[in-house]
């Protein structure tokens, strides 16, 4: 039996989502919260029927943009991995995932490493804790990697992880302030990040 969708979930979720585009529009410093009531055409007494105050808001929409960023990087098993071309098709996908997500949804890096990093030290701190769960799984294909003998034994995985990520989040960020991303420059982007992972990773 499928469990019942409450009207309430819909209606933060409502407001989370127009809360995303607003702060993405004009910054979280600069919105209040009439101007997401008036996007959503209702009083802004009505807000504070499900959330307590804007900081309670910003919180939900920073754990939306983490949740859509995690279903990219954690989509991919790390345990499939047996050979260098296996980790290269993985980052590969991975990869156009990452771009699909920024043409699908530009202003979602806006809200990630701007407005939610200014915002409050508990957000913050949720921020931190994602980028640690993001570099985790990264951590998790090096090891596997140097299990199955096609990585160099003595990478510093956790770093590295930390790294490559660091260039997939900021190729997504670069690509987001193009009005037009073509295929040729995605390809680009994606191949000479691989080139540079593998190139100082693989045997």
């Amino acid at each position: 039996m499928m469990a019942r969708i409450k009207i309430s979930d819909i209606r933060r979720r409502e407001i989370v989502e127009t809360a995303f585009n607003v702060f993405a529009e004009k910054g979280y410093h600069n919105t209040s919260m009439a101007d997401i009531a008036a996007e959503l055409e209702v009083g802004h007494g009505t807000l504070y029927r499900y959330f307590n105050n804007k900081l309670d808001i910003a919180s939900s929409v920073t754990d939306l943009v983490i949740e859509r960023v995690s279903q990219v990087v954690i989509e991919e098993l790390p345990g499939e991995l047996q050979t260098l071309d296996d980790y290269r098709g993985q980052l590969k996908r991975i990869g156009n995932r990452f771009f699909e997500l920024q043409e699908e949804s530009p202003r979602l890096l806006r809200i990630l490493f701007y407005e939610s990093s200014n915002i409050d030290p508990s957000i913050t701190a949720k921020i931190e804790a994602a980028y640690n769960l993001f570099a985790s799984f990264t951590e998790a294909y090096l090891k596997l990697g140097i299990l199955r003998g096609f990585l160099k034994p003595d990478i510093h995985t956790l770093e590295a992880a930390q790294a490559i990520n660091g260039m997939l989040f900021a190729t997504s960020w670069a690509l987001s302030q193009r009005r037009e991303i073509t295929e040729e420059s995605r390809q680009a982007w994606q191949d000479t990040i691989i080139t540079l992972i593998l190139d100082g990773l693989a045997l």
